[in-house]
């Protein structure tokens, strides 16, 4: 089939791919952003909120600064990055540090399964702010839709990101349209 698609439309696929990758790699952060918190209530590493939100504000950043320099990254490398917290400065023995580590991959792998509530959850929140800006727009509006729907699993801190990937959408969907309107209408008449 694809040697029958309009050239225009072949380089807008390659734009999607782009799309989606950046899609799941923000599916791949927010579910890390829920595993952190996890597991910072689960070790009481925290007493107040506005520490819980410094650390995963921390997390996120070295969460995203990996993701973005490296497109093939790890579980572990992951939780390397984002198990190094500790309460109220302390040293943490290495002993605790590794099986903070091993709870932390188990816990971001499973989460990133398909079927998992927590996948599920996350995924949906994600294509949520997605469709948010990209029928809101890129606006007050949209980014608000895309907030709302991102703070169902705590990951508000990406709005910019998922806004500036329903952007790429958008436009791609836009001029897809235009330029090939009379073309997908030929093919679903075909159908």
């Amino acid at each position: 089939m694809q040697e029958v698609l309009p050239e225009t439309l072949k380089l807008n696929f390659a734009r999607l791919r782009a799309a989606q990758a950046q899609m799941q790699k923000n599916i791949v952060i927010s579910t890390s952003i829920l595993v952190c918190q996890q597991t910072l209530l689960t070790e009481q590493v925290v007493s107040n909120a506005t520490d819980m939100g410094s650390i995963l504000s921390k997390c996120t950043e070295q969460v995203v600064e990996l993701l973005d320099r490296n497109e093939d990254v790890s579980i572990e490398e992951i939780v390397e990055a984002m198990s190094g917290f500790t309460k109220n400065f302390e040293v943490i023995d290495s002993e605790k540090l590794q099986t903070r580590k091993l709870v932390m991959t188990r816990m971001l792998a499973k989460s990133l399964q398909t079927g998992d509530p927590v996948f599920e959850k996350v995924s949906r929140a994600v294509y949520l702010a997605a469709r948010g800006v990209v029928l809101g727009g890129n606006g007050p509006k949209g980014k608000k839709l895309a907030e709302m729907a991102l703070r169902q699993v705590g990951a508000v801190a990406l709005t910019e990101r998922v806004v500036e990937v329903a952007e790429v959408v958008g436009v791609a969907a836009s001029v897809s349209v235009c330029v090939h309107g009379a073309w997908y209408r030929k093919l679903s008449e075909s159908l």
